[in-house]
């Protein structure tokens, strides 16, 4: 989800954020999410494999419309609501993927399907603008930093999103945590690609 990871020995590092709160947090995020994302964004699930041409310490999943890699030492975990069909814990961060976010036409309509649930939603929450980012198979591409806090901690996070025209579709990949490591991220980046769809 958008919020932090969950407070477990293996994932958090550094101060624990009460799970009761993150977990009434991520319960209305996910609400709010799945009521701003299309029918199209319908939550399916997807494969995982560690074989393939994912390096050592790396594992391959593939959902829907994306096929990305997480670190392979990171804890697979329920994702937190729709559209998240995927969830990864481990070194104080989280990955969520929503392989089938939605039918929009362009990544920018479906960042703004994120962006504005965020700001009404996540306390400090404060985007930081888009970059493109190149992505194999997508026709547009993506990624947005963004802060915010949990119980007056400060949250990092960043939105990695792919699309494809004609045929609209979306697919969506986010990293959060009380830090993010920046080679993490471009390792998920470099290796993301857009499954197109045809019809």
């Amino acid at each position: 989800m958008i919020g932090s990871p969950r407070p477990t020995p293996s994932a958090t590092k550094g101060p624990a954020v009460p799970l009761l709160r993150t977990a009434l947090r991520r319960t209305v995020l996910a609400a709010t999410l799945a009521l701003t994302v299309t029918a199209g964004a319908a939550c399916s699930g997807g494969s995982e494999s560690s074989s393939g041409d994912a390096p050592d310490g790396w594992t391959t999943v593939t959902d829907e419309r994306i096929t990305v890699q997480h670190p392979s030492d990171w804890a697979s975990e329920p994702p937190s609501g729709k559209p998240w069909t995927h969830r990864f814990v481990g070194d104080g961060m989280e990955m969520q993927v929503a392989g089938a976010f939605s039918d929009d036409e362009t990544a920018s309509f479906a960042l703004s399907k994120l962006d504005l649930p965020a700001m009404v939603e996540l306390d400090g929450y404060v985007g930081g603008g888009a970059t493109a980012i190149e992505v194999e198979g997508a026709d547009s591409a993506l990624r947005s930093d963004f802060t915010y806090q949990v119980d007056g901690t400060p949250m990092k996070g960043v939105w990695l999103i792919a699309g494809q025209w004609p045929n609209p579709a979306t697919a969506v990949v986010t990293i959060t945590g009380e830090r993010l490591d920046d080679a993490v991220i471009e390792h998920v980046v470099d290796t993301m690609t857009f499954n197109r769809r045809t019809s």
